[in-house]
């Protein structure tokens, strides 16, 4: 480490924060951040070496931002004044000093639940420690994927009152089933609510830990899936010919992105994902549905390929169309709603532990907000 001690100088400053391109600053940044915390500097350093650690907290790029942040989340150089600087910057540089950074206040916490960000609320539902209050905004303004993790996450403290309102709004899609019941001290009102839409072994577990009667059992989960009428994900309900329509209208205004395709699709609107594969991808909308629905893994692939959809973000379209084949919705045989939870349940299950931004930032858009449509996205197709 001797051999490498930071002399740093006025100019060196000026240099600094007149570098063109972030990769240098961050390459400075981590030698001088190490240096700092091998205490190698001289009291005269160690000031200026604060003020550059400070510059580049500030700087323009979010790359260098970010790269701060996750240099020093863990550091005794991170103050309150900056922590609370660098949570409240955009998602990529305020998620490691959320998730990690135990000297965030609560108000912070919660000032910052209500931007609604889905990166910045998953960052805190993944805290080592999250309050009671805290879990309920996450709760109550997250989204899916958010509120899954939260209910993983054994170090968050979740009252009653706020499982119930996780059932009450995701209740159907059984990966938040089972995370709700593997949760300590159910009440027994909760416990009968959640026998609808476990998986089987969970309830078994339910039944043999709050002595219920299996036959009891048995009819709370028929009379469940029966009231189970919330539509996860609104859909268009358009007509073959107005989807078609939509999607070269879309596609012109540049916002038949794969993101609204995943949406479409996972919703349920088949006519409109087909119609929008075709329009990306040039060729004919049943060309495009022969495409989709073959059982085959390379005319899918090829349809990918041409429709310019990230690879990063084949695994869980196939897991999408594969549960529309599987569970009947492609021939009617199965209920939207129905279709709806079971896809998104597939989704944690197969794809929620790849390690991709891409299918991260897909799973967190699906699942923002249920019922909401792009905004400004509905214009009339006909006079």
């Amino acid at each position: 480490m001797a051999g490498r001690r930071t002399r740093l100088t006025r100019s060196d400053v000026d240099r600094l924060l007149r570098e063109p391109g972030p990769h240098s600053r961050i390459e400075t940044m981590a030698k001088l951040v190490a240096d700092l915390e091998a205490g190698l500097l001289t009291q005269a350093e160690h000031r200026l070496a604060l003020e550059v650690l400070g510059a580049f907290a500030a700087d323009a790029e979010a790359e260098v931002r970010s790269a701060v942040a996750w240099q020093i989340h863990n550091s005794p150089l991170l103050t309150t004044d900056l922590a609370d600087r660098l949570a409240r910057d955009v998602a990529r540089v305020a998620f490691p000093i959320l998730r990690h950074v135990e000297m965030l206040t609560d108000e912070l916490l919660l000032e910052i639940v209500a931007e609604r960000d889905p990166h910045k609320q998953l960052a805190i539902a993944g805290r080592r420690r999250v309050s009671a209050e805290v879990a309920s905004a996450l709760v109550e303004t997250g989204n899916l994927v958010t509120v899954v993790h939260l209910l993983r996450n054994r170090g968050a403290h979740v009252a009653a009152a706020t499982l119930e309102r996780a059932v009450e709004r995701f209740g159907q899609i059984r990966t938040v089933a089972d995370a709700v019941a593997a949760r300590p001290e159910l009440p027994l009102a909760l416990v009968e609510r959640l026998i609808a839409f476990v998986s089987e072994d969970i309830r078994r577990r339910l039944v043999d830990e709050h002595g219920l009667e299996p036959q009891l059992a048995t009819r709370l989960a028929q009379r469940g899936r029966e009231a189970a009428t919330l539509r996860l994900l609104k859909p268009l309900l358009l007509r073959a010919e107005d989807a078609e329509l939509m999607a070269r209208h879309l596609n012109w205004q540049g916002r038949l992105t794969p993101h609204f395709l995943f949406r479409a699709l996972c919703g349920g609107d088949l006519p409109l994902f087909v119609a929008g594969m075709a329009e990306r991808s040039g060729i004919a909308i049943g060309s495009a549905e022969m495409l989709v629905w073959d059982d085959g893994a390379l005319g899918l692939r090829t349809l990918f390929d041409a429709a310019r959809i990230p690879a990063a973000l084949y695994a869980p379209f196939r897991t999408a169309i594969r549960t529309a084949k599987e569970s009947g919705f492609v021939g009617g045989l199965c209920e939207r709603e129905a279709f709806q939870a079971e896809v998104l349940a597939r989704l944690f299950e197969e794809c929620g532990d790849i390690e991709e931004r891409e299918v991260d930032e897909l799973l967190l858009q699906v699942c923002d907000q249920p019922g909401a449509s792009p905004p400004d996205m509905l214009l009339p197709l006909r006079a």
